[in-house]
């Protein structure tokens, strides 16, 4: 396996620097906070408020009928 690279200076601004691989991983908070509230809907958990800490889901599960979860 040969592995390459090239430089390509951004011209946008004086350092020449560009971003790299952000925009892949901003969809993944979202996507892990959607699942959460996904598995906890039989419970009534309608949000649950990020970080999601064991002790906000277990909140969220105690508080049920749609509130949101706790804070922690």
């Amino acid at each position: 396996m040969k592995l390459d690279f090239t430089v390509t200076p951004s011209t946008s601004n004086q350092l020449g620097v560009k971003g790299v691989g952000e925009a892949g991983t901003i969809g993944s908070a979202a996507a892990v906070i959607n699942a959460i509230c996904d598995a906890l809907s039989p419970h009534g958990v309608t949000d649950i408020e990020m970080p999601a800490t064991p002790k906000r889901i277990w909140n969220a599960i105690q508080s049920g009928s749609g509130q949101k979860g706790g804070t922690a």
